[in-house]
């Protein structure tokens, strides 16, 4: 009886789940690493690691009228069994997820949504193990400067993407702080906005993704200008940001020590990648070069210089390996905000992606 009972009803579930349109999708990526850095004491250090692994469910509903609906549920996860934080933490819906509606006006989201800077990221294809904090093989416009932020998600946000006209799309963005302590400013609100251009294997973009109120009624911004060429095999990029933060760097060891309370910082960043597709092959370069910051107009050594190769090698349409080095030099007042003992740090790495 009981299971006639469960025969029964996934007969009735096959059809909703058809009309449903559920996709379950992923990509497991997992390697081995050779880290020196602060971590380590500088020793060379071998680990296998996870490189970014995430699983999801997504799907959309016809709502007639050249409208749907959409949603996805997106959970970063680690598959050497060493749960971090962040979207190495396994938490449920760690990465993008939302539900909004799609049309021919363009796309409404609400939910944990990409930020604009993510989406302006044409110098960094690499990938890179969670367990090196230093970021090594990744440019350093990615959220390296002091107070910087981005290069990740909005929580409380709300999206908005147009179509396409031309070849230009818009994007704009809001993030609720959902916070207002008594008598102080809301703080924690944050704004995106996005103009990109795609043509004939060029493309461009530029964005601005700002936090209100960071000092007072001062406002943090920064902003990315990219551009580039994707086509008959070949890869080339370049990106460009400059900021504007605010945070207290008063107790960071730097000489002269700067004024107690909010302090303001001002630096710029630039980047180049370069790939190649040879057959299943693909060797790539990136470069990425942080400016020496000013806190309340005085310069500070906080700079960095990054580069890392790498060579991709295609097993199937969802399956790469992926082999590589990379070295980051931190400047004098950067190796003391961040308690680096040596200027150099490296990595090489050995990875595989399956996408399903």
């Amino acid at each position: 009886m009981k299971k006639t009972i469960i025969f029964a009803a996934i007969a009735a579930a096959i059809p909703a789940l058809a009309q449903a349109d559920v996709n379950l999708y992923g990509s497991l990526r997992a390697g081995v690493s050779v880290t020196k850095n602060s971590t380590n004491n500088y020793n060379s250090t071998f680990g296998v690691d996870d490189f970014g692994s995430r699983i999801g469910f997504k799907g959309s509903e016809d709502l007639g009228n050249g409208l749907k609906t959409i949603w996805q549920v997106e959970t970063g996860f680690a598959m050497d069994g060493v749960a971090g934080s962040g979207s190495a933490s396994g938490t449920f819906a760690n990465r993008q997820s939302y539900v909004g509606i799609d049309g021919a006006y363009g796309k409404l989201r609400v939910g944990h949504l990409d930020d604009v800077l993510a989406d302006t990221e044409a110098t960094d294809n690499l990938y890179g193990p969670r367990r090196d904090g230093m970021g090594t093989n990744f440019p350093l416009y990615e959220a390296t400067d002091l107070f910087s932020y981005g290069d990740s998600r909005f929580k409380n946000s709300v999206r908005y993407d147009s179509p396409t006209w031309n070849g230009f799309n818009l994007t704009l963005q809001y993030g609720a702080g959902e916070s207002q302590a008594a008598g102080q400013m809301k703080q924690g609100d944050g704004y995106g906005l996005r103009l990109a251009y795609q043509n004939s294997g060029f493309f461009g973009a530029i964005a601005n993704a700002s936090k209100l109120n960071t000092k007072g009624g001062s406002n943090s911004t920064t902003n990315r200008l990219e551009g580039g060429y994707s086509a008959n095999n070949l890869y080339l990029a370049a990106s460009y940001q400059w900021l504007t933060t605010y945070g207290d760097a008063s107790t960071l060891g730097l000489t002269p020590a700067p004024v107690a309370g909010g302090n303001k910082v001002e630096n710029t960043t630039w980047s180049l990648n370069a790939a190649y597709t040879i057959g299943n092959f693909k060797p790539s370069i990136v470069y990425s070069k942080r400016g020496d910051a000013k806190i309340d107009g005085t310069r500070y050594s906080l700079g960095a210089s990054q580069w890392a190769a790498a060579v991709d090698y295609t097993l199937s349409k969802n399956t790469l390996v992926q082999v590589g080095y990379g070295e980051r030099k931190d400047n004098k007042d950067a190796q003391t905000v961040n308690k680096l003992a040596q200027e150099k740090s490296t990595l090489a790495w050995a990875m595989m992606k399956h996408n399903f």
